[in-house]
């Protein structure tokens, strides 16, 4: 699957985008704000691996896909339709993203999750997205309300991470469904 913006490719993962992901996926820094990492190499392995099962899953009901800019894979964007916590039915989904740290300022991982969402609403027919951030990540908060997103709710010790219970924001939006200008999937 691909997805191309003005500046971004989203696409599948593949078995050589491994360098390209450990590079971001093992940067504590990143990863100060995230359920996982930083990762070892074979923790990022895994990670590939699990992106190559979802791709074969029938039906699909996660997309992880590289965020490419000029050629190069500088982040991660995913949407999970599968019912959790916070997805409660077929036409709802939740959004999250990561991108290496020298991607950041760029508006790239708004540009990356609104490509996505308006995929998600084109061709699954989603209407509602929802996503997690910690209170204090206010680069992601910056980017959820850039997409049109809203606080809905605080968790209280909604996420262990690093071994401690942390808050969460919750953020929901609604979709229109179609796609916007400028965003072609292939």
């Amino acid at each position: 699957m691909e997805i191309s913006t003005k500046r971004l490719l989203l696409r599948d993962y593949g078995p050589g985008d491994l360098d390209a992901v450990h590079a971001f996926a093992s940067d504590p820094v990143v990863c100060a704000f995230a359920e996982w990492g930083p990762n070892t190499p074979q923790e990022t392995a895994v990670f590939l691996e699990e992106c190559a099962a979802e791709q074969l899953a029938a039906p699909r009901e996660t997309w992880t896909l590289a965020v490419a800019w000029g050629g190069s894979v500088i982040g991660s964007v995913a949407l999970m339709t599968g019912e959790s916590d916070l997805v409660h039915g077929p036409r709802e989904a939740e959004i999250g993203y990561v991108l290496r740290r020298d991607a950041w300022g760029n508006g790239y991982a708004a540009e990356a999750a609104e490509a996505l969402l308006a995929w998600a609403g084109a061709h699954l027919g989603i209407t509602r997205v929802v996503a997690t951030c910690r209170p204090e990540n206010t680069g992601s908060v910056r980017v959820l309300e850039k997409i049109g997103m809203r606080q809905v709710d605080h968790l209280r010790d909604h996420k262990r991470i690093d071994g401690k219970a942390r808050d969460s924001r919750v953020f929901a939006g609604l979709l229109p469904v179609g796609e916007p200008a400028g965003t072609s999937a292939g």
